[in-house]
């Protein structure tokens, strides 16, 4: 068969859009192959000179084991021909492998007559750039938008910030000039806790390696915060100029986000060692109660052999309280008056903590030992901070502070931070969940996939007809009213599934639970009330709906390209015929090949 004299000059005219076609004979396919430029001239193809044969074996040696699956379920004679003649044209994404990587092309196929014959006419083409650009801006669209804002609220307050996603651990990192500029810290990255550890062996001062390392573990970590709802760690950095002691702080963002900040408190931190070696001398006990009257509210200087203590407080925070001030057994009477000053319920936090065995073990393993929690006073619960260190083996200095406002700043921040996570993830105007939230949903959903969950779901696909002739010719306004009218609709009839506006005119729903089930049911409803408003000039929806098939979908892109295809369907027939796009292509793709 001497194809090269008839498809010689429509391939040539072809080589400007694609790096490779062929012209397959459908009856007897036979082909002839044109490769342009570009990648296909470094790949090794097997050629027997029967289409479907050739390209089973060459999926087995260029395929990207991946996709080698999809590749054929769809590249074959009956599933190509049947897509063409639903469609008119058939376009699918995969990956080769050339050179040992994986590289996305795209392929494009119609159906053509020459000469009294039927042609299969395929363009193949690298799409790689494009489609790493488009996977790369999806991943981007589902960070928060609250980074910024979180950043600008405690950029004077902290010198580092981590935000951590619990799910994925991906993280990033905002710093200041003033402890990390010198510091090789990654400042973005998807696996949090294994990175710490990477970046600790660099910045970490050797004698606080293990102490970071062993406390800040996901397991120890998260078990902080849900008991006590914040994790704080002391620890020393290397700096050009020296060891620096930075405290670390965790606290929850929402019940999926973390926020970790880190904070240089060098000064204060070598400050309350100097004066833990002034302790030592009892007739300096005076000396530093003055040096701290500033700093501290309240001092206890407990002796370890006797229990015997005395406490020297301010009258800030303590002139209303009735707090022993001195006597002979510490942590009984630590307890006695707890029970009349500390906020109710936090005595089992205070008492637990604080008894004898367990606040020893803290000191001895950690070098400090603090802890924040809330006191009873005049205008209600007051949150202040407890500091232990050891003045010598035998003698404990404890400090209290008055650290309220702080902390009600900080659960401001956090709460903020939350509420505009939240707003990032809404559309202004339908007040549904955005494209945001979805690239979230549907990672979790491509989670539970890749770990082979048993899970059910269907992806209906909706999109509004006429958006753009009701814009040009009646005004955005009456657009938006358009689109609210359309959300309305979507969620009335797919009352139990979150919907998710993705677009101007596109809207997405993951059909769950009772809507999973009764999915025929909704989808004729749903048809029905647009038959209607087609009559009644109302708003008109286009849809399709895809269903998860465990056996071949790989993620939940797969589901949502179906439904895709299934809502394009549906709306070219609610505009009464094919879309004069495409039937264009066609014909001019007819004209270049003279049929």
């Amino acid at each position: 068969m001497d194809m090269q004299l008839t498809f010689e000059d429509v391939a040539s005219a072809l080589s400007l859009d694609y790096e490779c076609v062929f012209f397959v004979d459908n009856e007897t396919n036979q082909y002839a192959m044109f490769a342009f430029r570009g990648k296909h001239t470094k790949l090794e193809l097997t050629d027997t000179r029967d289409f479907w044969a050739d390209t089973k074996v060459n999926m087995e040696a260029v395929v990207y084991p991946e996709d080698k699956q999809s590749f054929s379920e769809h590249i074959n004679r009956e599933t190509l021909l049947k897509a063409i003649q639903d469609d008119n044209v058939f376009n699918f994404k995969y990956r080769l492998l050339v050179e040992g990587e994986p590289v996305w092309f795209q392929m494009k196929a119609v159906l053509g007559r020459s000469q009294g014959r039927e042609y299969l006419i395929i363009g193949v083409n690298n799409i790689d750039k494009q489609e790493r650009e488009r996977l790369e801006l999806k991943q981007k669209a589902s960070k928060s938008k609250t980074y910024g804002q979180i950043v600008m609220a405690l950029a004077e307050r902290f010198d580092a910030l981590y935000m951590v996603d619990l799910t994925t651990e991906h993280f990033v990192q905002y710093r200041s000039e003033r402890v990390f500029e010198e510091l090789s810290i990654a400042l973005e990255g998807d696996d949090f806790f294994n990175q710490l550890k990477k970046d600790a062996k660099q910045v970490i001062y050797k004698d606080d390696f293990a102490l970071l390392t062993e406390s800040l573990t996901r397991d120890n970590l998260l078990k902080e915060l849900d008991e006590y709802g914040v994790f704080t760690l002391t620890y020393r950095l290397n700096t050009p100029k020296g060891p620096v002691y930075v405290k670390l702080m965790a606290v929850y963002a929402d019940k999926q986000h973390i926020i970790i900040s880190v904070t240089n408190v060098d000064a204060m931190v070598r400050r309350e060692q100097e004066l833990k070696k002034q302790a030592t001398k009892s007739e300096l006990y005076g000396q530093i109660v003055m040096a701290l009257a500033e700093r501290y509210d309240a001092l206890y200087m407990v002796d370890l052999v006797t229990d015997h203590f005395a406490q020297y407080k301010s009258e800030r925070l303590f002139c209303e309280l009735s707090i022993t001030v001195e006597g002979d057994d510490f942590f009984n009477q630590l307890k006695k008056d707890a029970m009349q000053v500390i906020y109710s319920e936090d005595i089992p936090l205070i008492t637990a903590a604080l008894e004898r065995e367990a606040f020893l073990r803290e000191l001895d393993e950690h070098g400090v030992f603090s802890m924040t929690y809330r006191l009873n006073s005049p205008n209600g619960p007051m949150y202040v901070n407890l500091v232990a260190v050891y003045a010598d083996k035998n003698h404990v200095v404890i400090s209290v502070t008055n650290v309220d406002a702080q902390v009600r700043r900080e659960q401001e921040i956090r709460e903020e931070a939350s509420a505009n996570y939240e707003k990032a993830r809404h559309d202004d105007l339908t007040g549904i969940r955005n494209k945001n939230a979805y690239g979230e949903f549907e990672k979790k959903l491509d989670q539970q996939i890749k770990c082979g969950k048993d899970i059910e779901f269907a992806i209906a696909l909706c999109d509004v007809n006429g958006l753009k002739t009701v814009n040009d010719t009646q005004g955005h306004k009456t657009g938006d009213i358009y689109i609210r009218d359309a959300a309305k609709l979507i969620c009335e009839t797919f009352k139990h599934s979150p919907v998710f506006r993705v677009g101007g005119d596109e809207f997405v729903v993951v059909l769950r639970g009772s809507d999973f089930t009764n999915r025929e049911e909704l989808s004729q409803q749903f048809y029905e009330t647009v038959k209607r408003n087609a009559e009644e000039d109302k708003v008109i929806v286009a849809c399709g709906i895809s269903v998860y098939d465990k056996a071949h979908d790989k993620n939940t892109a797969a589901v949502f390209e179906r439904a895709d295809a299934m809502m394009y369907r549906n709306k070219m027939s609610l505009k009464g015929g094919r879309d004069e796009i495409i039937n264009t292509i066609i014909r001019t793709i007819g004209a270049r090949m003279n049929i």
